[in-house]
């Protein structure tokens, strides 16, 4: 009997942790999409990448 009960406990314990787990994602996923919308937006200061940034990573890559 104390082997059904701790199977039913740890079965419990996996739902909440997928639950939660599905939360963190949509989480995840609404954050990303907002990034993403201010990065599209000029009024959002420091959302775009530097220009200067972007080229120096292509150079750098290019020399490797």
């Amino acid at each position: 009997m104390e082997h059904e009960e701790k199977a039913d406990e740890m079965e419990h314990d996996a739902e909440d942790m997928e639950e939660q787990s599905e939360r963190v994602g949509d989480h995840i996923d609404e954050t990303r999409r907002d990034w993403e919308s201010k990065e599209q937006d000029q009024s959002v200061p420091g959302a775009q990448p530097d220009p200067e940034d972007g080229e120096e990573s292509a150079s750098e890559e290019d020399e490797s």
